[in-house]
């Protein structure tokens, strides 16, 4: 292939330029000629799979641990299945099946919890025992297992022949694929990206897009993108031929870090090491293909042990290939996909995490429909290039996270797990206060948040477990007190963007699908649609004056609602990010009022002072913005005050609680009372591929207030009555189990969704959740009459559901 795709002169004009001959690359190729795009140039540097696809271990997994990562490796394995006929090109693929073993309760929990998970899906899985994990794979060392997970129709492939498959399909519908062709840059003119250069000349595009694997954070940092990617060294061995070594199914030993592949005869024997190592990338060579590094005994001996532990004949054999390769990881162990925000018609596909393979298929289907239709085919929150804040970009971030992030591929998938690296980057201005009482810190999009508070001398750290975890009690008390009294949170990590100008207003009122234009110091609740009625954002917008206006959305969705503020500026509306200069206290509860009466100069009263309205006060000598409103369904008030005085504030309202027991209360508490309201969480409950129908919010729309984006699709989905799916509020009968989130629904024995949030509901008594049913034209009346179960670790559990908030569905309290 190298001679013939070399010799053509590069054109001079193409529709879709593809950075990256891997299987990414030329999966996209494969699918935009399936779908009628033949303009394609795909640019390879060197050789196809020359990067990280040729040394990859080959495994399609039915199953991954997030929906759409799911779905990707579903779609993959009905792709490969059906290209070694359409092109001719032998692929290796075959369904030998994989096995998954637990040699702890915790662990077994976790595969138990995978399993129901599958059902979602449809894929087919099997708990068995020691006996049939003995005949499945002949000579593994059962000792210390305590259950195994069967995945009957997993396969595997060959990643070299099924890139070469995908590559010839695609030529086979057009494309034109040049090898040996080095893209040294990318031609951005007004912010749009419009070709690239290279070793062999310019080629203009109409789409350009970077599937460049460990080299896309370089090739894309020239153009002022930072993926926050990183490449770690990633070892196996190869046996030589072992008789005993028939077609068998993939073994993955996750307790050891290790799994076993069966090769052609021999044995591939992988893991995924606790101390990875980071690999910068000033030891690749200019002229890397095919390359490998030296394997350091004294890093990978203990997982050499450790598979001779679980498959004895491992340590029988020979070992012919020792191999320490490079490749790419994220942060989260989730790839990086779509559009950038900073130049137009710049796509990406990389930070494929050891899954390029499983996922390649279903990767480039979903990217050659995002590129053609303007969305992709699927939801991609989790994946969205947009997901990181920009400190998680930077590259002391990335060269500290990435490793550790690898080795948590096969580690514990604890619930709350926090990471240990790159930690206190970014601080609330209240951090130090907030230590001093116990707080136990999470992070999130760099930020240091206190998600629970410890009390009585415990050590404000994480013990983890899928039970009840060490701070349980302690977070039960944050939300109770909050119910009953009254609680004080910190949320300074929320964004906080001022736009200001005469056409601030018509700037949001383009944007939100509620009505901007309220008299001043009236507070908004909205989302953003995308022009199919899919929600962007969620958030609120505070007028603040007749030209200024303050939009505060999540910490999460902070890069994304930057963006897409900025990219849909109006006139004269300037934006400022002005999140460091202040913090924010939520102060709710029954005693709200009474605490802040204490200190503050304004009228609180209810007539005084109307939920949903802000306004400037002065509080413990600070003047700070107040907003009455609440995410946990209480009477409450948001007070935004500057950086400088927020230590001030803090222990001014502390005192003036003491006598109602004022409480700190973490990011926990919040989430689970949040939860009982039905009060929704963008990126969980809510994305781009939820409407406001089938979410239960489209109270938030005036479809005559203006013409915002997204309109006309909201009114042909309230016009088209009942939806196709609805979002319902569950909560177990039983009180001891927990839900987290991805538990199936059961709706009269039928699995109809997966819950996408979950917490203990400490005033309903149990733990709760919600999660869309997809049933047409449910009504409440139905929903009444069904028996809905959410099936935890394979076990159903009988639950009661309902439209609106299990906890004062009236939200009565927060308007007293």
């Amino acid at each position: 292939m190298t001679e013939e795709t070399t010799q053509a002169p590069l054109p001079a004009k193409a529709e879709v330029v593809i950075i990256g001959g891997g299987i990414v690359g030329t999966s996209i190729a494969y699918h935009l000629t399936k779908r009628g795009v033949t303009d394609v140039v795909l640019l390879e540097r060197q050789q196809l799979t020359c990067g990280t696809t040729w040394h990859a271990a080959g495994l399609v997994s039915m199953l991954w641990p997030t929906p759409t990562l799911t779905n990707l490796a579903k779609y993959s394995h009905e792709l490969y299945a059906s290209l070694e006929e359409e092109t001719g090109q032998a692929t290796g693929y075959a369904r030998i099946g994989s096995l998954s073993i637990a040699r702890s309760e915790e662990r077994l929990e976790e595969l138990k919890r995978t399993s129901s998970m599958a059902k979602v899906f449809g894929v087919e899985s099997e708990m068995i025992d020691n006996e049939r994990l003995a005949e499945l794979y002949p000579g593994i060392n059962t000792e210390g297992v305590v259950g195994t997970l069967y995945i009957e129709k997993d396969g595997q492939t060959n990643p070299i022949d099924t890139t070469m498959a995908l590559a010839k399909g695609a030529k086979m519908g057009g494309a034109n694929i040049r090898e040996k062709t080095k893209v040294t840059d990318i031609i951005v003119e007004d912010g749009k990206a419009v070709g690239v250069k290279t070793d062999a000349g310019e080629i203009r595009a109409d789409q350009v897009i970077l599937c460049g694997g460990m080299w896309s954070r370089d090739i894309a940092a020239k153009i002022g993108v930072d993926l926050p990617l990183y490449a770690c060294e990633h070892y196996y061995v190869v046996t030589d031929e072992m008789e005993s070594m028939s077609k068998r199914p993939v073994l993955r030993d996750f307790d050891k870090g290790v799994y076993f592949k069966e090769d052609a005869g021999k044995l591939l024997v992988g893991w995924f090491e606790h101390n990875a190592k980071g690999l910068p990338m000033s030891r690749i060579q200019e002229d890397f293909c095919f390359d490998q590094f030296p394997c350091e005994m004294d890093h990978i001996e203990e997982y050499l042990m450790r598979g001779m532990e679980t498959l004895p004949d491992f340590g029988e054999a020979g070992i012919r290939t020792w191999f320490n390769g490079p490749e790419s990881f994220t942060s989260d162990n989730l790839h990086l996909l779509g559009p950038t925000p900073e130049v137009d018609n710049f796509f990406v596909a990389c930070g494929l995490n050891s899954k390029g393979i499983g996922a390649g298929g279903g990767l480039g289907k979903l990217m050659a429909d995002w590129i053609i239709d303007g969305y992709p085919s699927g939801d991609i929150t989790e994946c969205d290039v947009r997901r990181h804040h920009p400190v998680q970009r930077t590259q002391s971030y990335v060269e500290q996270r990435i490793p550790e992030a690898l080795g948590h591929t096969y580690a514990m998938h604890w619930p709350f797990y926090q990471y240990h690296t790159a930690r206190d980057i970014q601080h609330s201005p209240l951090h130090n206060e907030l230590a001093d009482a116990g707080a136990c810190f999470g992070e999130v999009g760099g930020y240091e948040r206190a998600n629970w508070f410890s009390r009585n001398g415990a050590k404000a750290e994480y013990e983890y477990s899928y039970k009840r975890q060490n701070w349980f009690n302690f977070y039960r008390d944050e939300h109770l007190a909050t119910r009953e009294s009254v609680g004080m949170y910190d949320i300074s990590s929320f964004g906080k963007f001022e736009v200001v100008g005469k056409d601030a207003m018509a700037t949001l009122q383009r944007l939100s699908c509620a009505d901007i234009n309220v008299p001043e110091g009236k507070l908004v609740y909205t989302q953003w649609l995308n022009e199919r009625g899919g929600i962007e954002a969620d958030l609120t917008i505070a007028r603040m004056g007749e030209e200024r206006f303050w939009v505060t959305t999540g910490i999460g969705s902070f890069n994304r609602d930057w963006w897409r503020l900025k990219r849909n500026l109006l006139g004269d509306s300037q934006l400022a990010d002005v999140s460091q200069q202040f913090a924010c206290l939520s102060v709710q509860g029954p005693n709200a009022r009474k605490v802040l009466e204490k200190i503050a100069d304004t009228d609180l009263s209810a007539e005084g002072f109307a939920f949903s309205t802000g306004r400037y006060a002065q509080l413990a000598g600070a003047k700070v913005w107040m907003q009455r409103i609440s995410y946990v369904g209480e009477l409450g008030w948001e007070i935004m005050v500057p950086a400088t005085d927020a230590p001030k504030v803090y222990h001014a309202l502390h005192q003036a609680g003491a006598e109602y027991e004022l409480c700190n209360v973490g990011l926990h508490a919040l989430n689970s009372l949040r939860l009982e309201k039905g009060f929704r969480h963008w990126g969980h409950d809510i994305a781009s591929e939820d409407n406001l129908i089938q979410a239960g919010l489209g109270f938030t729309a005036k479809a005559d207030a203006s013409d915002f984006i997204g309109r006309e699709a909201f009114i042909a989905q309230k016009a088209a009555g009942l939806p196709d799916r609805r979002l319902v509020q569950f909560k177990l009968n039983d009180p001891e189990p927990l839900l987290y989130h991805n538990e199936p629904i059961l709706m009269d024995g039928n699995v109809v969704g997966y819950l996408t949030s979950g917490m203990y509901g400490h005033s309903v008594g149990g733990a709760i959740g919600m999660g869309y049913v997809n049933v047409p034209d449910l009504t409440a009346d139905a929903l009444a009459a069904a028996k809905f179960e959410i099936e935890i670790a394979l076990q159903p559990v009988s639950a009661t559901a309902s439209l609106r908030g299990l906890y004062d569905p009236k939200g009565e309290r927060m308007k007293m």
